[in-house]
């Protein structure tokens, strides 16, 4: 009988023992980089291999639209996203300072504006405010500032003409409607009370100066006047020689240089926790510029009362919250007990008052 033979079907060369590969697949590199030619790109900002959808190394996304509307969807983007975090981060500022800033220095960062932007953001915010609510101290309401001379010819020129539209012959000569008379009326009481208000301003002022002047003469007999030291005196000459310009060179100032209050009393806030190691700079920086934003808050809202005439709780805000926020930013931030908090708080409000004192030198001289 014949015994049946079986045949032997060669193995493709993929599958070969013999071959090369000792059973891989002889192939496979050349497939693996065919297919990283077609799905593997660089990151067109850093250049790192790409893996996904975001560049590993810097976080750009791994496709980069070129269309306008890609452009306003980023700006979009960049706005709701600081809107996002702003709107965490001013409730937990006002209400829970402490706890903010200590979860910003554990680490706790992405839910929450950095310090440094939100104190730029609220700088920026404030003298806008200020811009808006604020008198100027030299010429009154800004763009609404009449003399009492200019003031009291034209009421004397509204009251000569309202005294001749009031007789019928001349209104019905002038064919006026009651409106406009109306709004001649409302013109003069309106007159009237810029003249009362410009009264009192130079009441004020009149006031103000002979009570220099009797401070002077007591500074003269009692053989001592400060304005006559030869630094002082030149100061004063200078700010004296035009008001205007000084007040205004003051208020740019000010509002470029007031991030200098941060390295200003930076310091001092270290000195109070010389003997805390586990404390360090970058710590009380943060402190600091969170202080500083809220103030900058609260100087907003005083503003904004002020020009409401509520001059009586703008008061009573100026003299309690500063030093009631202190506190509990100081204890919850810093871990502290109660009586370490108070000796601390006061020692921080004279802090601010000094580093205030030597940014308005810094502000005056450069206005100068």
């Amino acid at each position: 009988m014949r015994r049946k033979t079986k045949s032997k079907v060669s193995k493709p060369a993929i599958f070969n023992k013999n071959s090369k590969t000792t059973g891989r697949i002889a192939h496979a590199p050349a497939l693996t980089s065919a297919v990283q030619q077609d799905h593997v790109h660089a990151c067109q900002n850093c250049g790192a291999t790409l893996t996904g959808n975001y560049c590993q190394s810097c976080g750009q996304p791994a496709h980069v639209h070129r269309s306008m509307a890609h452009m306003f969807e980023e700006v979009l983007h960049g706005i709701f996203h600081f809107d996002h975090k702003l709107w965490r981060t001013l409730p937990a500022l006002i209400l829970r300072p402490g706890k903010l800033t200590r979860e910003y220095i554990a680490g706790k960062r992405h839910s929450y504006v950095s310090p440094l932007a939100l104190l730029l953001f609220l700088i920026v915010a404030m003298f806008f405010v200020f811009s808006l609510t604020m008198k100027d101290p030299l010429t009154g309401p800004k763009g609404n500032y009449k003399s009492r001379d200019e003031l009291v010819v034209e009421i004397y020129e509204t009251k000569e003409t309202l005294n001749k539209l009031t007789l019928p012959q001349e209104k019905q000569a002038a064919s006026l409607p009651d409106d406009d008379l109306d709004s001649i009326q409302k013109k003069l009481s309106k007159l009237e009370a810029n003249l009362a208000e410009e009264n009192q301003r130079l009441a004020k002022e009149e006031e103000k100066e002979q009570l220099e002047a009797e401070t002077k003469d007591k500074k003269n007999s009692s053989g001592y006047d400060i304005t006559q030291v030869k630094w002082i005196k030149i100061v004063l000459d200078l700010a004296g020689k035009n008001q205007a310009l000084t007040f205004y060179k003051m208020k740019a100032n000010a509002a470029k240089l007031a991030f200098l209050l941060m390295p200003i009393s930076l310091p001092f806030l270290w000195l109070l926790f010389v003997f805390k190691r586990r404390y360090n700079m970058f710590d009380h920086a943060v402190f600091s510029l969170y202080s500083l934003s809220f103030m900058s808050i609260l100087f907003m809202c005083l503003a904004l009362l002020a020009r409401l005439n509520l001059t009586t709780i703008a008061g009573l805000l100026f003299a309690f919250v500063p030093p009631v926020h202190m506190f509990v930013q100081l204890r919850d931030a810093y871990e502290l007990g109660f009586f370490a908090s108070l000796w601390r708080t006061a020692a921080l409000l004279c802090t601010a008052a000094l580093s205030l004192l030597i940014y308005t030198m810094i502000v005056a001289g450069l206005s100068l």
